[in-house]
């Protein structure tokens, strides 16, 4: 039993993973406080990891625990506290997480 436990333990990690999301962010007119803006609402919201902003490109791209927050919350925080015009730039994609990666590696070869 206590080997079945360890096992559904271990799975739980191999499965878990951040999601990755990218936003577009329309408004943005200067390089430091419109991106300082931007990445001060979204790091202080609980489920987000990190946040990259782009001014160049008008995008963030925002790491989450998908458990905790959804990337349509995310565009509706974003969009409540700052001026600017946001939307979900596409998907969230699955990243794999750093056990899940060493286990493959390890098996793989």
């Amino acid at each position: 039993m206590k080997y079945l436990m360890t096992l559904c333990t271990l799975l739980a990690f191999l499965a878990a993973g951040d999601k990755t999301t990218s936003l577009k962010v329309k408004g943005m007119a200067c390089q430091y406080s419109c991106v300082n803006k931007v990445k001060t609402v979204l790091i202080d919201v609980d489920g987000i990891k990190s946040c990259n902003v782009n001014f160049e490109t008008s995008t963030a791209t925002v790491s989450f625990d998908e458990a905790k927050i959804t990337p349509e919350e995310i565009k509706k925080i974003l969009s409540k506290k700052t001026d600017f015009e946001v939307s979900l730039e596409n998907e969230p994609e699955k990243e794999e997480s750093s056990i899940k990666s060493f286990f493959r590696k390890l098996f793989k070869g």
